[in-house]
């Protein structure tokens, strides 16, 4: 994927909302960034890598942002986060796990990394929504329409305003 095209279809301005419709090359550029991270995080750390969030869902609406689970051992942390931040990821602190994000110029967030530790259920949550949304058409096409009648409100009430869909269909 060339970067001209990386461009368009990643990058949300901080202090801004939009949705994109689903793009095909998300996962592909997930699959180029899990790779980098591979490459990039100690080979004797044991990692997992997982493609989280709206972007991982064919058909699904999402903020062009690609959200990424890694999952590594505690004692692993300061080592991944160290490996991470060689790529360009700044860390966050602690928010939903670990925090990372990663930037292209001023002010355009293109990833969102979470690092957790193995069997952390805020993550078992995130791949069971996803999974949820993946294989029920249904249920996806709900939660783009929670999201997108959430566009009109203010920024900061359009993640909470999506939480009562998702507890309701991961406790379902």
């Amino acid at each position: 994927m060339n970067d001209e095209a990386h461009e368009k279809s990643l990058g949300l301005r901080d202090g801004t909302l939009r949705l994109m419709p689903y793009r095909p090359e998300w996962p592909e550029l997930y699959q180029q960034e899990a790779a980098r991270i591979e490459r990039s995080v100690p080979s004797d750390l044991d990692i997992q890598i997982h493609h989280i969030g709206s972007t991982s869902v064919e058909g699904l609406a999402a903020k062009p942002i690609l959200d990424i689970a890694l999952v590594a051992k505690k004692e692993d942390e300061p080592r991944v986060a160290d490996a991470l931040e060689a790529l360009g990821y700044a860390d966050r602190g602690e928010r939903s796990g670990r925090h990372f994000i990663r930037e292209e110029g001023m002010g355009v967030r293109t990833h969102n990394l979470h690092l957790y530790a193995p069997n952390d259920d805020r993550m078992i949550k995130q791949i069971a929504f996803r999974d949820i949304l993946r294989r029920n058409p249904q249920a996806r096409d709900e939660y783009m329409s929670i999201k997108i009648s959430l566009l009109g409100g203010a920024r900061q009430d359009y993640a909470p305003g999506k939480t009562d869909f998702i507890t309701a269909l991961l406790s379902a």
